[in-house]
């Protein structure tokens, strides 16, 4: 029989890398990457992201994540391909496999700073003010128990001890994907936040997320 050619093989090698690296396990966090398809309709469905390192991550999403745009809540009909994202990742109970707590598309936007010069700034800034344009935001994230909480900061107990956040005016709180207030939020419950850094180097939080997540089933 004669061999077959070459050329044959490469679509199905190209398929084949392609389902290898969706299944690869997303780290629990922060994932940002372009989206490169997603199946589903409004309420539920799974996408891939391929991150800046050339990694490709497959995630589901359902009634209890929180997907934004622009600061306001869309569905998941809005996921087109080409959109960078930023994910929180999580996993579902019994399963391995990547949960989205919260995804949020982030846009390019151009400043004009003067007439014939232009500056493209991303990630797009996010509801409040100018200072978003000039620092980064929300590029760390923490899991953990709170153990204390005030108006002014949440102390998690983590793998790696106690760690102390401050809360912004401007924090927002998400429980099973429903925006809510601080008041909600009580000692002992398990959540996620996004944080970053300000100019006197301490960590707020941008986003504290906990709440239900369905189990594995339509994984």
């Amino acid at each position: 029989m004669a061999p077959y050619p070459a050329r044959m093989f490469i679509p199905l090698l190209a398929t084949l890398f392609f389902q290898a690296a969706a299944q690869v396990t997303v780290p629990v966090g922060i994932v940002r990457g372009e989206l490169l398809e997603w199946e589903g309709d409004v309420n539920s469905g799974d996408f891939s992201v391929r991150t800046a390192e050339n990694q490709v991550y497959r995630c589901h999403f359902d009634g209890f994540s929180y997907l934004e745009r622009d600061g306001q809540r869309i569905g998941g009909n809005s996921l087109k391909a080409g959109l960078k994202l930023e994910i929180i990742a999580d996993k579902k109970p019994g399963s391995n496999k990547c949960y989205a707590r919260t995804i949020r598309i982030v846009e390019e936007r151009v400043v004009v700073v003067n007439p014939g010069y232009r500056v493209n700034l991303h990630p797009a800034p996010h509801m409040n003010g100018t200072a978003e344009f000039l620092f980064p935001r929300g590029n760390l994230t923490f899991s953990g128990v709170v153990v204390r909480i005030n108006p002014e900061m949440v102390a998690l107990h983590t793998r790696e001890g106690e760690k102390i956040v401050l809360l912004r005016q401007d924090t927002r709180y998400l429980d099973s994907g429903v925006p809510c207030a601080r008041s909600t939020l009580a000692v002992n419950t398990r959540v996620f936040i996004r944080a970053g850094r300000n100019l006197d180097d301490e960590v707020e939080a941008y986003q504290v997320v906990w709440g239900e997540i369905s189990g594995p089933k339509g994984q």
